[in-house]
């Protein structure tokens, strides 16, 4: 076996991987077929004849190419291959079948049907998590062996969002995380640098993907999950914008909240600081979000969660909010949700979501891609405020006006953000925030060259 296949660094870190769930790839060249195949054997010897896979791609022809690739690693170690059943059987009992899924209905074919061990090659071709999810249910054994199920996949494609979801956000490469269910998942990054074999072999394939139109580079040679054709805030990087929580400086930066009002879908509330340069530091949030449901609101009144954002201000220093208009619409006698908030004390300052749309989205790209006098962005996110990392990149631009957001996705920490970025508490680019005699004010910053800019 030594002899046939060793793995590289990455495929080791996977093979010896125990989590249930895995996903393993992120980049063009990393090796990913191969892990899948020989995750597989390394278990046949342990359970022979009960030991079942089963391994899935997208289309036929696509399956295909491993079934090539498998012949050349099974077929030397003993394995039979039947092409009618299209399984390779092994001398110790066990078997792995091939198979496709076109559609997602595809998959009740195999109810009832018990598996060890469950692959996908190229799951991001997988545009919903519905295969993926209702093959885990077909993990089981009845003579207690372990169950895994595993994935390949590299950025973009139909499935891009789903699995960013699922393995990427909030997870850290090659560490096993306990879900909900108790059952546990996993994801290890792999990149062409990686796989020194192929770079060994073939040379020149770094060159070519250095080629590449810039979110493709990024995907598939950085392995980047925060990036893809059509995204608006291309400019997103999580190793620029994305920083370790520090202390800020009591009493010298100025800190407030924004809040996009959700009730059947999201709130946000977004709590910023913001230092004498004009630069917006994110340094919490509260997401209202139904856990593991995107975009659904978990329906808390108004007064409630005012009350609960007012004990974390009190503690916090904070007694302002910028906040969406439509807050202080009425369609009852009833207090709006705005008075709500009002009224457990914060001072309210109304931000029209439909105002200025265009204008609110070149500010948030200023402040993305300027950076100050440290050669640091003048927008800064705090790797714990997880949901506006998941939300903002995926956002795409609208069908009807290219140069505003798509209302229609999961903007809500987006048009807080957008609050924060037009409030007076971070008027930039061209102005700057500064106390001065215990109050704030505005002088004008260093880069005159933004003044053309104009007010907000």
């Amino acid at each position: 076996m030594k002899e046939l296949w060793s793995p590289q660094k990455r495929q080791a870190q996977a093979l010896a991987n125990n989590s249930f769930e895995l996903l393993y790839g992120g980049a063009a060249g990393g090796g990913k077929s191969d892990f899948l195949l020989v995750d597989f054997i390394s278990f046949c010897n342990d359970w022979r004849q009960d030991w079942k896979g089963i391994l899935f791609r997208r289309t036929y022809p696509e399956l295909e190419s491993i079934i090539n690739r498998a012949k050349q690693l099974y077929i030397p170690l003993g394995a039979r291959w039947n092409k009618a059943e299209r399984t390779f059987y092994f001398p110790p009992g066990s078997k792995l079948q091939f198979r496709f899924l076109e559609r997602d209905d595809d998959v009740t074919r195999y109810q009832g049907q018990e598996y060890t061990w469950i692959g996908f090659d190229e799951l991001g071709n997988y545009p919903t998590d519905y295969c993926w999810r209702y093959m885990m249910s077909r993990a089981r054994s009845a003579a207690g062996a372990p169950c895994y199920i595993r994935g390949t996949a590299n950025p973009g494609g139909p499935g891009h969002a789903w699995i960013k979801t699922r393995f990427i956000d909030g997870f850290q490469p090659g560490k096993i995380y306990k879900t909900k269910d108790g059952l546990t998942r996993s994801f290890v990054k792999a990149l062409i640098q990686d796989n020194k074999k192929l770079l060994d072999n073939d040379p020149e394939y770094l060159k070519r993907l250095q080629m590449l139109p810039t979110h493709l580079r990024r995907a598939l040679l950085e392995g980047d999950w925060d990036v893809f054709a059509g995204q608006v805030f291309d400019e997103f990087r999580r190793e620029k914008h994305v920083v370790k929580p520090f202390a800020l400086p009591s009493g010298q930066w100025k800190r407030f909240y924004t809040l996009d009002w959700g009730f059947d879908k999201p709130f946000s509330l977004g709590k910023w600081a913001v230092n004498e340069e004009g630069r917006l530091i994110r340094y919490g949030e509260w997401y209202g979000c139904a856990k593991h449901e995107a975009n659904t609101g978990i329906r808390m009144g108004a007064k409630e969660a005012a009350a609960k954002a007012w004990g974390d201000a009190i503690a916090e220093g904070v007694t302002e909010i910028v906040a969406d208009g439509a807050m202080w619409n009425k369609t009852d006698d009833q207090p709006s949700p705005g008075e709500y908030w009002e009224e457990a004390g914060f001072k309210m300052t109304r931000m029209f979501k439909d105002k200025n749309r265009v204008n609110g989205l070149m500010q948030v790209h200023q402040h993305m891609m300027t950076l100050g006098e440290d050669g640091k962005p003048m927008m800064l996110i705090f790797d714990h405020c997880v949901d506006f990392i998941r939300t903002i990149p995926v956002l795409t631009p609208s069908r009807n006006n290219p140069e505003d957001v798509n209302s229609t996705l999961e903007d809500h920490i987006y048009d807080e953000t957008r609050y924060a970025c037009m409030s007076e508490f971070a008027k930039f680019p061209g102005r700057a925030l500064r106390k001065q005699n215990g109050s704030w004010n505005f002088g004008k910053q260093k880069a005159a060259s933004w003044d053309a800019l104009g007010d907000y």
